[in-house]
């Protein structure tokens, strides 16, 4: 394979446009739209682009992903809050889109950052599913605190009548996420193996596939800190500060929360075993769970990484 292009392009992604940019020189301006995204293509390839770096924008930017990964374009996708940071390391306190996109191509040729994998189409149905889901349960969660409050009777009515939308929607989606991984051939194996573990059930092993693809693949460094759960130090000198964990992906640490939260109502599994070990040694209840959440995360990624179920450990009597 021939040596990749060094050259960094810089996208900033917009509802409507995308503009790219060079570490230096004028910015081009195209069409967030199929053609534009083709005349995109074609602008890297006059200047030997070898990564194009970009940033999440809410759901805009997965058409660019994906044309960028169908021409076989290595694309970096880099979290708003590290760009910024540079930026302002950088001294750049102006903020335009040819000004980002020029900032991410100096991020990527200083900082080279990991190309993005190639999202796989059934891992992203999934996760599309788990996200509108999510939405419905909150949005019913929201029509059920109204009506706590006193109504008419019509909007009473109103009301439950959404509500049983609501029910009728969300049942839709479980059956729909569920179906599509019992039967895909790459996903339902880990399906299986994610549900081994006391605690976890079919959405947390869902929603594990579709916020954390990096479970099982590597050495596993690194995860703790994807999760949000790796416990970051604040020392300066001799002081020694406390120990917190933040950041990480939300809703991959809330469905190992509710997981550990199963398995520790019963005393008969490993996890539970060593939560309240923890617990009995006075360690604050928190801190026993996140300790056991991360162990939860890599038994999972150990099983995983095997590919066979997890053996509880045995416990002579």
């Amino acid at each position: 394979m021939a040596e990749q292009s060094k050259v960094v392009a810089g996208v900033d992604v917009g509802k409507a446009t995308l503009v790219a940019a060079l570490r230096s020189g004028a910015a081009q301006e195209f069409a967030n739209t199929p053609a534009g995204r083709g005349e995109l293509l074609a602008w890297l390839e006059g200047r030997k682009v070898g990564l194009v770096v970009c940033e999440p924008s809410g759901g805009y930017e997965k058409g660019l992903v994906r044309c960028l990964h169908r021409a076989e374009r290595a694309v970096s996708l880099v979290a708003p809050g590290r760009a910024r940071a540079y930026a302002k390391a950088m001294g750049q306190a102006a903020k335009t889109d040819p000004l980002d996109a020029r900032l991410l191509a100096r991020y990527g040729e200083k900082l080279e950052p990991e190309p993005a994998p190639e999202p796989e189409p059934e891992r992203e149905t999934v996760k599309e599913l788990l996200a509108r889901r999510q939405q419905l349960v909150e949005e019913r969660v929201r029509e059920r605190n109204r009506l706590e409050q006193e109504k008419s009777f019509e909007v009473e009515d109103s009301l439950f009548r959404h509500l049983d939308w609501l029910e009728r929607e969300i049942e839709q989606l479980d059956r729909q996420y569920k179906e599509l991984l019992e039967s895909s051939q790459s996903l339902a194996p880990a399906v299986k193996l994610y549900c081994s573990v006391r605690g976890v059930g079919i959405q947390t092993a869902a929603t594990l596939l579709a916020w954390l693809p990096e479970l099982g693949r590597g050495d596993g460094k690194g995860l703790t800190a994807l999760a949000g759960l790796a416990p970051w130090p604040k020392d300066s000198g001799k002081q020694q500060g406390y120990r917190a964990i933040k950041g990480g992906r939300a809703v991959v640490r809330r469905a190992l929360y509710l997981a550990a939260m199963t398995a520790l109502r019963r005393k008969d599994n490993d996890l539970s075993r060593f939560y309240y070990h923890l617990r009995e040694r006075g360690k604050p209840g928190k801190v026993a769970m996140v300790a056991a959440m991360r162990k939860l995360l890599l038994h999972l990624h150990a099983i995983a990484r095997r590919g066979t179920p997890w053996t509880p450990q045995v416990v002579p009597n």
